[in-house]
């Protein structure tokens, strides 16, 4: 008598799971796909707003990024009437900066100093009533998963703050 050397027919349960749980795979491998279609994984830029003593300073910054991308980082400082004679004066918490590979800052500040905490620059004055500075860098590709919270802040002649705005960045992995 001859024994089949043909596996036993699978359970119909079996085969149903397989089933679905190739089913669901497919699904999610879909869904993920089409969420970077639509550009949910990239970077996302923010805008943060604040005012007070004659001045008006706008922050563009990254919300969400994912590291050794570049993002953007922008300062804008209004002051109706132009800046007068003396240095514009702005402070930057120095660890949120700690995250990037610095290409360049533009302008490049007269002077730049750091109090610990905050990288202090001094910009000589522009003409009209607007500056801007922009950062140009990358996240480091070591930070990930990471919550970095930044200030930026117009300083009077004394070193005081004049107005104060605050943001946070995103590092996805």
């Amino acid at each position: 008598m001859s024994q089949s050397t043909l596996p036993d027919p699978p359970q119909i349960r079996t085969v149903r799971r397989g089933r679905f749980g190739r089913r669901l795979f497919t699904i999610a491998l879909v869904v993920f796909l089409g969420l970077g279609l639509l550009g949910l994984y990239g970077i996302r830029t923010g805008e943060v707003s604040a005012s007070g003593g004659g001045y008006q300073l706008t922050v563009t910054y990254t919300k969400i990024i994912r590291p050794g991308l570049a993002g953007p980082w922008s300062v804008e400082i209004r002051h109706p009437g132009g800046f007068g004679d003396a240095p514009v004066t702005v402070a930057v918490t120095s660890s949120y900066f700690d995250a990037f590979d610095e290409n360049g800052l533009d302008p490049d500040p007269a002077q730049s100093v750091s109090d610990g905490s905050r990288s202090i620059w001094k910009f000589d004055p522009p003409p009209g009533d607007v500056m801007a500075v922009s950062f140009d860098a990358r996240i480091e590709p070591g930070v990930q998963l990471t919550r970095l919270k930044g200030e930026v802040a117009v300083l009077d002649e004394a070193g005081s703050d004049v107005v104060t705005a605050r943001f946070r960045t995103l590092v996805m992995p």
